[in-house]
């Protein structure tokens, strides 16, 4: 910033030169991933019969099923989940401002139309597909937005009542590519689903087990 102000000529220093950051581990993601019981207990906390619980179970579907940011499945618009050529699709806003169209899992089109349905908003394209279940004073149904904080904190709330510690929303994405490297995906097509410009990028969520699994301790033998 302080080089682009020099460029400006708005300052005449670069009062940030010397200043070091802070070291960051560019090898592996530090995200929480957990195993596929524990996605499912988590999936089936929300309550079934309110509106809430419908809504937020699609929430965590979203981000368990396609490895999403929670920027992205908040951004997401009614009209970006159709159907094409037989599957059921989300077409996602990704970093740089770029479309990334994915087909998606069945249980994950199951738990989005029942929300669409009970919400009541499947026939208004324009409007945000995820909408607060308490609407805001005056705001009308097309800025309704849910909030990254509000899925931050429903996504702990959910975790906690699963008896899961440091989990976070991030836990999601790599949990999905970890899942997916485990059942032989493509490392090319995790790339593309999760919208990573870079595959070195996915390569740092790979927490596979049969990493820990060929670790030369276990062929030690004394």
């Amino acid at each position: 910033m302080f080089n682009h102000l020099i460029d400006k000529q708005v300052v005449k220093i670069n009062v940030a030169q010397g200043i070091r950051r802070m070291r960051v581990n560019s090898d592996r993601v530090e995200a929480k991933v957990l195993a596929p019981e524990e996605v499912r207990k988590i999936l089936d906390i929300p309550d079934p019969f309110k509106l809430q619980g419908i809504r937020d179970k699609a929430i965590l579907s979203t981000l368990f099923f396609t490895g999403c940011r929670v920027s992205e499945a908040c951004s997401l618009k009614v009209k970006d989940f159709y159907q094409e050529q037989g599957f059921y699709v989300l077409d996602f806003w990704v970093k740089g401002g770029k479309r990334n169209r994915l087909a998606i899992h069945n249980e994950l089109q199951i738990a989005l139309r029942e929300y669409l349905r009970m919400a009541g908003h499947e026939d208004d394209k324009d409007s945000f597909l995820f909408l607060p279940v308490k609407p805001s004073p005056g705001a009308s149904d097309k800025t309704r937005k849910l909030s990254r904080k509000t899925v931050d904190y429903l996504f702990k709330k959910y975790a906690k009542l699963a008896v899961l510690d440091g989990v976070t929303p991030h836990s999601a994405q790599a949990t999905f590519i970890t899942q997916a490297l485990e059942n032989n995906c493509p490392i090319e097509a995790i790339q593309k689903t999760v919208g990573h410009s870079q595959i070195k990028t996915t390569q740092m969520y790979d927490k596979r087990t049969a990493k820990y699994r060929e670790s030369a301790s276990f062929a030690v033998r004394y």
